[in-house]
C-alpha cells in the first residue's frame, strides 16, 4: 500500500498532492541545482504532500510519522537557496504556505498573531490600515513569517531594529512528538527554533511586534571610488551614530558591478560607475541631523535624491539582475565590517579566475558585522555551470578565511557547520535534537549529518575535513582550473533580451507570484501560480512528457497581472502566458468547462475576496 494511501484512512479532510507531476514542485527551491546533483545524491521527491489549515492536523501528520519512522520536511515559499525544503530521504512535505491568516491585529500592544505562512506584504498592508507597520523584514517580503524564523533573520531594518528574533512576541511550536509548546524569548528552548530549518519543530504560530508608521522614508546615496573607501566610510558613521543620535534605519552598500547591472536592466545611465552607500532614514529631523554630520564629514558625492529613492524603492526585487544572466549563483556570510572590502577583492579576484564577473550586495547589521551576498551570473543550460557552482563555496570558505560565518545551512551549506555552530553549541543542539526527535523525523539528512543513496558514500564529500580541504585545494588551483574551463567553456556573456526559453530560466522560482495570486488562494496548488506555468513550460520546451490534467492548470488564471507586477525580475508574463496557452491548447484543447468552474470557484470563494479587501 502507497504510504499516502495508508495516511488516508487516518487522514479526515487534510489536503494530501501525491500525484507525481504535482509533487515536482515540493522537490526544489529557488536555487539552480542540477539534477544530476539532487537525484544523484538523495530522494527528492517526497511520498506526499499535505497541506494542513490548524495545528491539530499538523500533529495528526507528525504522529503518522513518528509510527512510520518517515521523514517530514516543513516548507514555507522556498524562497532560500542552499537545500532546506528539498527532501533527501523522499518523506511527507508538510506545505505551510496555504496556512497564511492574519490571526489577531492588536494595535494597541502594537503586536500582530500570525500563522506560520502569513505574507510579510500581508501584515505590512493590514497593519498600515491602522498606522502600524513591520519592524524588520526580508528582501522577499512575500516569503513566509516561519521561513525567515527558521533560516534568516536578518534583512531590511535590522541595523535599526536587529535579528527577527528579538521582535519576536511568542512562537507556539508543535514539537516532533506532536506535543504543542508556546514559547517566548525567556524560555531556554526559544533558541531551538530560530535559524534552526525546521530540525526541530514545526513553527505554527507566531506573535510579532509592530512599530508606527515612520514620518516618511529619506534616503540617500554616495558614491565612493571602491568598496574600501565605502566600508570606511560605514565603520566612522557606526561608531558616532549613538554619540550623535542619528538612527538609521539601513545601510547598505553596493558594488560597481552591482549599479552597472541596474543601469544595464534601466537601459540608461542613472548611477555612477562607482561603489555605493544607501542610507535610509525614517524622519525629516534624524535626516537633518545626519545630513549636518555629512557636512562635517567634508566632500562627499552624493547621488540626486530621486536616484537614491529609486534604488530604495528597489530593495525587494533584489533577484532582478537575473535576466542578464539567466542564473545567478551566491554566497551569503556574516562578516566582521572591517574585513569586508579585503573579502571583496579577494572574491572578484577568485570570480575572475573563472571567467565570471562578481557583483556585491551587503547590509550592514550593527556596529560590528555585515551580511554580504557575493553574486555572479552564469548560465545553468550551459556545460561550464557544473564549474561555476563550486565557486559558490569557494567563495563561502574565502569568507571564513576572513573571520565569517556562512548565512545559513541547509543541504549545500552543511560542510561549514563547524564555522556557524562552536563544539558547545553544536553539542547541544544535537543532544536537544536526540531529546525531542528520537526518530529522527524532523527534516533529516541536512546539516546535523548529510545522508545520501548508495550507502552515504556521496555523502562524504560534505564531511567538514574532506570538503574544506577540496575547497581549499580549488582555491589555491583557481587561477588554472578556472582559465581551462573558460577557454574549453567559453565566458557567459549578459543576455539583452528573453525570448520564450530564456524566460523560464530567468524565472527566481522566489515564490513572489505565490504570494498574490488568486488562483492558488482558491486551488492551493503551486501549479496553478507564475511558478507553476514556467515549470511547466520549461518541461514542454525540454520535450519530457506532461499530461493532459497537467497542462490544463495554465488555464486555470485570471489574467490579473499579480504575478507580472511583483515579479523579482520583471519578465513579461502575461505575453508569456499568451503563448504557453496557445502552445497547450494546440496540444490538448481548450478545456472551457474547467475554466467556468475554476472562475465560479474564485467567485464563490470568501479567501478571494478577503485578498481583494485587504490589498484595496
Amino acid at each position: 500500500m502507497k504510504l499516502a494511501d495508508k495516511f488516508r484512512k487516518i487522514a479526515g479532510d487534510i489536503k494530501i498532492i501525491d500525484k507525481v507531476e504535482e509533487k515536482e514542485m515540493y522537490s526544489q527551491d529557488i536555487g539552480d541545482v542540477p539534477a544530476i546533483m539532487t537525484k544523484t545524491f538523495f530522494e527528492i521527491q517526497p511520498d506526499f504532500v499535505v497541506q494542513p489549515k490548524n495545528a491539530e492536523e499538523i500533529k495528526k501528520v507528525l504522529v503518522f510519522a513518528n509510527d512510520n519512522k518517515i521523514p517530514v520536511i516543513p516548507r514555507g515559499a522556498a524562497s532560500w537557496g542552499f537545500g532546506g525544503v528539498i527532501p533527501t530521504r523522499a518523506g511527507i512535505v508538510v506545505d505551510l504556505s496555504p496556512f497564511r491568516k492574519i490571526l489577531y491585529l492588536n494595535v494597541p500592544q502594537k503586536t500582530v498573531t500570525v500563522e506560520a505562512g502569513a505574507r510579510w506584504s500581508d501584515i505590512d498592508i493590514l497593519a498600515k490600515k491602522e498606522g502600524l507597520c513591520l519592524m524588520t523584514y526580508p528582501s522577499s517580503k512575500f516569503s513566509t513569517v516561519a521561513g525567515w524564523i527558521a533560516t534568516g533573520g536578518y534583512g531590511i531594518n535590522s541595523f535599526r531594529y536587529g535579528h527577527l528574533s528579538q521582535q519576536i512576541v511568542s512562537m507556539t511550536v508543535i514539537m516532533p512528538s506532536g506535543e504543542t509548546k508556546k514559547i517566548t524569548p525567556n524560555d531556554p528552548e526559544f533558541k531551538y527554533f530560530v535559524s534552526t530549518e525546521g530540525e526541530l519543530g514545526i513553527i505554527a504560530e507566531v506573535n510579532l511586534k509592530l512599530r508606527d508608521v515612520p514620518q516618511g522614508s529619506y534616503p540617500h546615496l554616495f558614491y565612493f571610488p571602491d568598496e574600501k573607501a565605502g566600508f570606511s566610510f560605514i565603520e566612522k558613521f557606526v561608531k558616532i551614530k549613538d554619540v550623535q543620535n542619528i538612527n538609521a534605519n539601513v545601510i547598505r552598500l553596493l558594488d560597481a558591478n552591482h549599479l552597472t547591472d541596474v543601469n544595464q536592466l534601466m537601459h540608461s545611465s542613472v548611477f555612477k560607475k562607482s561603489a555605493g552607500v544607501l542610507l535610509e532614514f525614517g524622519s525629516i529631523e534624524e535626516d537633518q541631523k545626519f545630513m549636518k554630520y555629512i557636512e562635517q564629514s567634508g566632500n562627499m558625492e552624493e547621488a540626486p535624491r530621486y536616484v537614491a529613492s529609486y534604488l530604495w524603492n528597489e530593495r525587494l526585487f533584489g533577484m532582478k539582475t537575473k535576466r542578464l544572466g539567466p542564473t545567478i549563483l551566491a554566497s551569503e556570510s556574516i562578516i566582521p565590517i572591517t574585513k569586508a572590502a579585503a573579502f571583496i577583492a579577494k572574491a572578484k579576484k577568485l570570480g575572475a579566475d573563472f571567467g565570471v564577473e562578481i557583483f556585491i550586495d551587503s547590509y550592514i547589521i550593527d556596529e560590528k558585522i555585515a551580511l554580504i551576498m557575493t553574486n555572479f551570473l552564469c548560465d545553468s543550460r550551459k556545460k561550464k555551470y557544473i564549474i561555476s557552482m563550486p565557486l559558490v563555496s569557494m567563495l563561502t570558505t574565502t569568507a571564513i578565511d576572513f573571520g565569517a560565518e556562512p548565512y545559513g545551512l541547509g543541504i549545500w551549506n552543511a560542510a561549514f557547520i563547524n564555522h556557524l555552530y562552536n563544539n558547545e553549541k553544536k553539542h547541544d543542539l544535537v543532544a536537544y535534537k536526540a531529546k525531542v526527535d528520537p526518530n529522527n523525523i524532523m527534516n533529516p539528512g541536512k546539516f546535523f549529518g548529510i545522508q545520501s543513496k548508495f550507502m552515504n558514500i556521496p555523502a562524504l564529500v560534505f564531511r567538514p575535513a574532506i570538503f574544506g580541504i577540496s575547497m581549499k585545494m580549488m582555491i589555491l588551483l583557481s587561477p588554472v582550473i578556472g582559465k581551462v574551463a573558460t577557454l574549453l567553456l567559453g565566458k557567459d556573456e549578459k543576455i539583452d533580451s528573453l525570448d520564450f526559453e530564456l524566460t523560464t530560466h530567468a524565472c527566481a522560482k522566489c515564490g513572489n507570484c505565490i504570494a498574490v495570486c488568486p488562483a492558488y488562494l482558491v486551488t492551493k496548488n503551486e501549479e496553478v501560480t507564475a511558478k507553476g506555468k514556467i515549470a511547466l513550460a520549461k518541461k514542454l520546451i525540454e520535450g519530457r512528457p506532461v499530461t493532459k490534467e497537467e497542462a490544463e492548470n495554465v488555464f486555470m488564471c485570471m489574467h490579473c497581472k499579480g504575478c507580472e507586477e511583483i515579479c523579482q525580475t520583471n519578465l513579461e508574463l502575461m505575453t508569456l502566458w499568451d503563448a504557453l496557452e496557445k502552445r497547450v491548447e494546440s496540444k490538448f484543447g481548450r478545456p472551457e468547462d474547467k475554466i467556468s468552474a475554476f472562475l465560479k470557484k474564485v467567485d464563490d470563494s470568501k479567501d478571494y475576496w478577503e485578498m481583494v479587501e485587504r490589498n484595496n
